[in-house]
């Protein structure tokens, strides 16, 4: 689809592929197929292999290798975007994750198409329209058998979750999309409170005093946290869930000179009545 959209808005292609040494003969079949499909279409071809071991958050481990290895392409080649092929199925699986592993707004808001330099222009697109389209053009195309083993996480959701939900309304898949805009709408109007709170109050090292903070609504106590974590770490992805609710519990005590550490090893602090950043930068 990218070569064929490039014939009429030029620009240059460059594929990527991760070998997650997972699969043995078969992940260098599909690295193979990959590699000669770029051949075909005179494509730049870039690989990297890993050996990922062990049973622990592997998903996690695998969609960590590939994000730096797509974000250092990135800067190599200074394009532009990162394409993926991530479609509505893989984002309807998103959402159900997100929300079973007690995600707040923005995880029940899922995946978006233009999301920083990542872009994702199959997105809302059906699974199965791919399929009768590859079919239809008797284009070859490859089947990682690891996603029939419902161990992983995802794969149980894929396999077992949605058919059994589809069971009680078989439109769940546009359900859920349809209640992940009204998230990504209220996490928008939530995030921009947030921020406009912070941006009020923030007076040199401090965020924000506590007696201001004390009047917020709830809702809007742990966005703020949020989003002061956002802007002065530059973490897109914000603090977990259990890290806002013990920062919030601190203020709530009103526990003064206790520092609270954050994930990228620098800490809020109470201090004074009002919490401060360690590295404040905005």
């Amino acid at each position: 689809a990218l070569v064929e959209f490039s014939a009429t808005v030029p620009y240059k292609i460059i594929v990527a592929h991760v070998n997650h040494g997972i699969r043995g003969c078969e992940a260098d079949r599909d690295e193979k197929f990959v590699k000669n499909l770029a051949l075909q279409y005179g494509l730049k071809f870039e690989v990297k292999r890993v050996k990922l071991a062990g049973k622990n958050a592997l998903e996690e481990r695998g969609r960590n290798i590939r994000r730096e290895f797509f974000e250092a392409l990135c800067k190599k080649y200074r394009a532009r975007w990162i394409l993926t092929a991530h479609t509505q199925d893989d984002n309807v699986e998103t959402i159900v994750f997100n929300f079973l592993r007690g995600s707040g707004l923005k995880g029940l808001a899922g995946m978006k198409v233009v999301n920083g330099f990542y872009l994702k222009p199959l997105l809302d697109i059906p699974k199965s329209e791919i399929l009768k389209c590859l079919l239809h053009r008797k284009i070859k195309f490859c089947n990682d058998k690891t996603n029939k083993d419902i161990k992983f996480r995802r794969n149980f959701i894929r396999k077992k979750l949605v058919p059994n939900f589809k069971k009680i309304n078989p439109f769940f898949s546009a359900t859920i999309l349809r209640n992940s805009e009204i998230f990504r709408e209220l996490d928008d109007f939530v995030r921009l409170q947030a921020w406009q709170f912070l941006t009020k109050h923030k007076a040199g090292d401090v965020l924000f005093p506590l007696k201001e903070y004390e009047t917020l609504p709830d809702c809007l106590k742990a966005a703020v946290i949020q989003e002061a974590f956002r802007i002065c770490s530059g973490d897109a992805a914000g603090l977990a869930l259990i890290k806002t609710g013990e920062i919030r519990r601190l203020l709530s005590r009103r526990i003064g000179n206790k520092k609270i550490i954050l994930p990228n090893k620098s800490w809020f602090l109470l201090k004074e009545g009002s919490l401060m950043y360690n590295n404040i930068c905005f």
